[in-house]
């Protein structure tokens, strides 16, 4: 009988790839076709039907029945199961079926429109072209995320535009200064630019403590020198003191303010000392709460203070001129001359391609208009430069179609355009001289030559952006500085660990990308990233400093499954989660999302509430026997517990812990070796990783026509299993390099 089973699908190659190959059609019948057939089909899919049509049938209908055949979900229990043997066998004949048929599909592009720059993508633009390093963050919003990335839209609202103007003011005056040598840089902080945390909340116009509590914010000291900080405040005076604060200024001794003033007063106190250039936090922690609510004087019951704003002003020693303002006025002539001049060699980088000289010309004449002294070329300057970074021609990437083109049609990008999505994909930021001078050669237009920028971009220190701007968010811990675990239960888990614990993963991801090391290094690997105090953390072999450095670790420490900033985010503030740990595996690593849960499916009991004493395995079981939870946890909380030995904030935990897991085809999963083993052999990592980065290097959701480009990657994967290899074929894919007109 096996036999018989098994021989027609080793004469799949000389099967037509337009029906579905009589092997397959024949398992599906055996197994599948009793329930998903007729007029009602489970789960909505009439697997006849699907047969019939083969290869003209929905692709997503063929890749569900491969995900629910690999994962074991089907068939169900109660009905005859194959062999292991004759599993795998259809498995691997229907992936080579797929994967066929959509090499033999032609390559489509689709259409990626208007996309704002991200705040990341903007903070790095203006670093590169100005030199100034502007806290973008403290001024718009988080980016838009959409198909798990936030580089992929974005309205210009009224509010977003006022703010960029905002943003284009502070790096003006930052990148040019004006020849009096009389202005001292300032920069003011309101409520809405600083974060509360601890015992505070925002009041009004301030940030309000009834308790112990910090307000801070984010300062980039342009170079080192003399700075005054001011800050303005008030207090609920009560008790024999006035409210005071510790100031701490980064790594400084930090220093104590009091203030006497009170709301309808507030007042200014002012501490002048030298810092270093580059960012700095600048803390102000409100430090003797007061609390008599028996005081016979309803006034001195409660002490409570308030921060109105920060206020950096320096350096008092002045600012040199950038090198941008120097290239930008270098020459002689009137200061309109000057700026003209300037104007023709740096305008095209800020808008990322050829600029005609009546473009050039508006933004002179915009600039005379709005500069304070129409006398100084650095007035001109200043105001140039606010005009280029408000238009639309920075802060939209734009694929501006020809005016006769007509909708349907696919065009090349031009060489602009494909510096542009070069340079974003593998930089984050603006395309280079030496980019855009290929670009103006035409050099880009040819794939090999597309080649040899995009290896000179991968070679550059700039290219860690893979890193820190697609791997972090398809490993969803972008945010991870959003997330608190309980301290009364992590008593000593504090921001320092957390930052640590994303850079593990940003350095770990930058190592084998830099490196050219197989993806699979990515699950397995022998080693990590960590400092001192993540090594404590870990109880690693103790180090020193607070510098990442790789270390040489056993299992089961290495590969991103054993690290913290993983381990966090798939946890809850108070425990781990096998849930949530088996959903992130199969969404993330495994291209096996599972369906959204039914409506009253409901969650596990938190801590104080009815079942929460339960083990943790007896209360998912308890959740599944609800038949509409029990398909999809089956899976997920297999996955899931395979990680249980490691606590919500990632430490490894020894002693009786179940980390046991029985998938739906039986087979059992003995902790995170087992899991690693599991994920590194499963075609759904390569997919995910695939699909991921293309859809981070297009901006724009993937869809049906994207399956050729996909299989393309996966093909590429298969005989180079390396980050670089799938960055390569992905910038020579049509969809990359060509686009759909709307």
């Amino acid at each position: 009988m096996m036999r018989t089973l098994l021989w027609p699908l080793l004469l799949l190659p000389t099967m037509t790839m337009a029906q579905a190959p009589e092997p397959i059609s024949h398992w599906l019948q055996t197994h599948c076709t009793e329930c998903h057939s007729g007029e009602k089909p489970k789960g909505g899919i009439d697997l006849e039907v699907v047969i019939e049509d083969g290869a003209s049938a929905l692709l997503e209908d063929w890749r569900q029945i491969e995900r629910v055949i690999t994962s074991g979900e089907m068939p169900p229990e109660d009905e005859p199961a194959p062999t292991s043997q004759e599993r795998e066998v259809m498995i691997s004949t229907l992936r080579d079926w797929l994967q066929g048929i959509l090499q033999s599909r032609p390559e489509v592009p689709g259409t990626v429109g208007p996309r704002r720059l991200g705040r990341s993508e903007l903070q790095a633009t203006i670093r590169d072209l100005t030199g100034v390093e502007v806290d973008v963050h403290r001024h718009l919003p988080a980016d838009p995320s959409s198909d798990g990335f936030d580089n992929q839209g974005g309205a210009l609202s009224t509010t977003f535009i006022e703010r960029l103007f905002r943003i284009a003011e502070e790096v003006a005056v930052s990148a040019v200064i004006l020849d009096d040598g009389n202005e001292t840089p300032t920069t003011t902080y309101p409520i809405d630019e600083i974060t509360i945390e601890g015992a505070g909340r925002v009041l009004s116009d301030s940030a309000f403590f009834y308790s112990r509590g910090t307000a801070s914010i984010d300062h980039h000291f342009p170079r080192s020198g003399t700075y005054q900080i001011d800050i303005r405040g008030w207090g609920q005076q009560a008790g024999d003191q006035p409210a005071r604060f510790q100031i701490k200024i980064g790594a400084q001794k930090p220093r104590v303010i009091e203030i006497p003033e009170t709301r309808d007063q507030p007042g200014s106190r002012s501490i002048e000392l030298t810092v270093p250039a580059g960012p700095q936090r600048i803390s102000a922690t409100f430090i003797n709460d007061y609390y008599k609510p028996d005081h016979p004087e309803p006034s001195q019951r409660d002490r409570n203070a308030a921060i109105l704003s920060f206020k950096v002003e320096g350096p008092a020693e002045g600012m040199e001129p950038s090198v941008f303002q120097v290239e930008a006025l270098k020459g002689k002539g009137s200061p309109t001359e000057r700026l003209a001049r300037g104007i023709e060699h740096w305008l095209p980088r800020f808008w990322r391609g050829p600029t005609t000289p009546q473009q050039r010309q508006r933004l002179v004449e915009t600039a005379t208009e709005a500069a304070l002294d129409r006398t100084s070329a650095e007035s001109l300057l200043r105001a140039a430069v606010v005009a280029a970074i408000a238009s639309p021609r920075f802060i939209l990437r734009l694929e501006i179609d020809p005016p006769a083109s007509s909708p349907g049609t696919i065009r090349d990008l031009s060489g602009h355009e494909l510096a542009t999505r070069l340079s974003y994909f593998l930089w984050g930021t603006t395309p280079d001289q030496k980019l855009l001078e290929a670009a103006n050669r035409g050099e880009l237009d040819d794939p090999e030559g597309l080649l040899i920028q995009t290896r000179r971009l991968l070679a550059d220190a700039r290219s860690r952006s893979v890193a820190t701007n697609f791997a972090t968010q398809w490993l969803r811990i972008r945010d991870l500085g959003g997330l608190r675990p309980d301290t009364k239960i992590f008593a000593r888990f504090d921001r320092k660990l957390l930052e640590s614990m994303r850079l593990e993963t940003v350095e770990f991801f930058d190592h084998i990308l830099r490196h050219r090391l197989p993806i699979h290094e990515l699950i397995e690997a022998s080693y990590t990233f960590a400092n001192q105090r993540l090594a404590l953390h870990y109880d690693l072999e103790p180090i020193v400093g607070q510098q990442m450095r790789l270390l040489e670790v056993e299992s089961p420490r290495g590969g991103l499954l054993s690290q913290g900033s993983i381990l966090l985010a798939t946890s809850t503030r108070q425990r781990t989660s096998p849930v949530l740990r088996g959903k992130w595996l199969l969404e993330v690593l495994l291209d096996a999302a599972p369906p959204p849960p039914p409506p009253g499916a409901g969650t596990l009991p938190l801590p104080g509430e009815e079942g929460a004493d339960l083990p943790l395995r007896e209360q998912l079981q308890l959740h599944r026997k609800e038949p509409t939870c029990a398909i999809c946890h089956r899976r997920m909380d297999a996955l899931g517990f395979s990680l249980e030995r490691f606590d919500a904030i990632g430490r490894y935990r020894t002693g009786d812990i179940d980390d046991r897991g029985e998938l739906p085809d039986g087979s059992v999963l003995e902790g995170i070796e087992d899991l690693k083993t599991n994920i590194h052999s499963s075609s759904g990592f390569h997919r995910s990783l695939a699909k991921n980065l293309l859809t981070y290097a297009l901006g724009r959701g993937l869809v049906d026509e994207d399956a050729p480009a996909v299989a393309r990657l996966l093909v590429r994967l298969k005989s180079d299993p390396t980050i670089v290899a799938l960055i390569e074929e992905i910038v020579v894919l049509e969809a990359f390099r060509r686009r759909l007109i709307p």
